[in-house]
């Protein structure tokens, strides 16, 4: 392995790392407290918490999708004939498909919060604001289940 493909390697891997901790942190960790906590804090912690960690995530996602892809086109021959003839290439897109997936999930869940901040400025007993609230936490854990899978998708590649 030379220096650019250990370079490629760490672009990939550093910021993938930081993507799917923050999704598993903010779906079954953070989302879930807030919830309990009740809705007088729900909002002023997420009016605070929402731009940065949706910057956060989405420069990890396309950083990890960016140098991912610089690693396909540089590690195998550049017909990508091997992505549909081996196990390792087939394992390599299921783990670029259900990243996707999960991201896409996230987007909708990222949306949700911004819907459920706006409601919640107008009244936070409101069942849309709980609907809301229950929509974003189910595409969050979804788009978290997703990433994690391609991760383990793409670990395992090499192996099979």
């Amino acid at each position: 392995m030379n220096a650019e493909i250990i370079f490629l390697r760490l672009l990939h891997i550093v910021p993938g790392v930081i993507w799917v901790g923050g999704i598993i942190f903010f779906a079954f960790v953070l989302q879930p407290v807030l919830l309990k906590t009740g809705s007088e804090h729900f909002a002023p912690v997420m009016q605070k918490l929402l731009k940065p960690m949706q910057a956060l995530i989405h420069s990890s996602a396309w950083m990890t999708i960016i140098f991912g892809l610089a690693m396909a086109f540089r590690v195998r021959d550049p017909l990508f004939d091997f992505l549909w003839s081996t196990n390792w290439g087939i394992a390599i897109v299921l783990g670029f498909v259900t990243a996707l997936v999960g991201y896409g999930l996230g987007l909708i869940s990222g949306r949700y919060s911004k819907k459920i901040l706006a409601a919640s400025a107008l009244s936070s007993q409101e069942p849309e604001v709980w609907d809301l609230q229950n929509r974003s936490m189910l595409f969050s854990k979804m788009s978290a289940l997703f990433v994690v899978l391609s991760v383990v998708t793409m670990a395992i590649a090499q192996h099979i």
